[in-house]
């Protein structure tokens, strides 16, 4: 499409290394406006056609939903309106993050994925105790006195309870054992990197918080403001003006919510070490109540960040032990070696196990 709106040319394009050639020979020197709709494979096409030269621009699906609200949707309609919106500066756009940035929001997204299917074992291990009448006062039914009291209790189940039980603790302790791995991979991923330890002196954040964050942000150069950033992570109030009325009601919640989940939770234990934020916190509670003040002081941590890693500066209340331990643990993480079997090597396990079977053994 020209500047002017007129389509020039129309076609379809085969996903090849073949055909992305020929369209960088045609298309490189004339320097063109590329807009693509975000999914996976529109995410790697952007990546690529970036990388040998393009400027992309990456469109946001939620936001494109309302405005191609038509009857007509097919490709070819689709790809007229992208490059409207494009040339119109009008499209809705999401940042591309850079690989290393993606990388590691992959895998800190694939750890709370882990955690979360141990929260949903753990409930259904509370829920078979229940239905025989058993209730474990441990806070973790995985720890020491957890699993003294189910092997207690464990003796009025009926075979097949146990069974299960047995089976979902051991799942447990297969996916603890995964997690501790994941983590020590995320530390010699950010064994090297500058930003991931400068967050590191905030007390209540440790490697996997400041990794979060990291790869969330990505490069902080790309937030005008410090207000900009807190906009992105959904930590804004809602605004609703009309006139001389301006109400002001719950954050967004736009944006990245594992940034938000890592901020509140670290907003928790930095206002017991910072004696600045302590008395910030007490003074917003006192406005607006504890759960929305600490939601506020996420807010003024990640404002606090955004000056740190602009201005190449520590925490201003740092506690130089805490970061020291903090390091220690990190350099000794990045050491252990890795649980997880290389790909190669599951690979083959799976065509040996599946070789080994027979389709007379199937149950079913």
């Amino acid at each position: 499409m020209d500047e002017e709106g007129n389509v020039c040319e129309s076609y379809e394009i085969e996903n090849t290394e073949s055909a992305l050639n020929a369209f960088r020979s045609r298309y490189l020197d004339l320097r063109p406006e590329i807009a693509l709709e975000v999914s996976t494979s529109g995410k790697y096409m952007a990546r690529k056609l970036r990388d040998i030269g393009f400027s992309v621009h990456l469109a946001d699906p939620s936001k494109l939903s309302l405005i191609f609200n038509t009857v007509k949707k097919n490709d070819k309609e689709d790809s007229y309106k992208l490059a409207k919106l494009l040339r119109l500066k009008e499209l809705p756009e999401v940042h591309l993050p850079s690989r290393e940035s993606e990388d590691l929001r992959s895998i800190t997204r694939y750890r709370k994925s882990i955690g979360e299917d141990i929260t949903m074992l753990k409930n259904r291990i509370h829920a078979l105790l229940s239905s025989y009448g058993i209730s474990i006062e441990a806070t973790d039914i995985f720890g020491k006195k957890g699993i003294a009291e189910i092997k207690k209790a464990s003796s009025i189940l009926s075979e097949s309870y146990r069974f299960i039980l047995s089976s979902t603790l051991e799942r447990i302790s297969n996916l603890s054992d995964q997690a501790r791995s994941v983590e020590d991979q995320i530390s010699r991923m950010v064994l090297g990197n500058k930003n991931v330890h400068r967050i590191m002196t905030i007390p209540g954040i440790n490697v996997y918080s400041a990794s979060v964050i990291i790869s969330e942000i990505d490069h902080v150069s790309r937030f005008a403001t410090k207000e900009k950033l807190s906009a992105y992570a959904g930590l804004v109030p809602r605004q609703d003006q009309s006139g001389n009325r301006d109400i002001r009601g719950h954050i967004t919640k736009h944006g990245p919510s594992m940034l938000r989940f890592i901020l509140v939770n670290a907003a928790h234990i930095v206002i017991k070490h910072s004696k600045r934020l302590k008395s910030k916190y007490l003074s917003i509670v006192r406005r607006i109540g504890k759960k929305r003040a600490i939601v506020a002081i996420a807010r003024i941590l990640l404002e606090m960040i955004y000056t740190m890693l602009k201005k190449d500066e520590d925490f201003v209340d740092e506690i130089d032990a805490l970061t020291e331990r903090k390091m220690n643990s990190m350099r000794v993480r990045a050491q252990n070696p890795s649980l997880i079997k290389k790909l190669d090597e599951v690979m083959n396990f799976i065509n040996e196990k599946r070789m080994r079977g027979s389709p007379n053994e199937l149950f079913s």
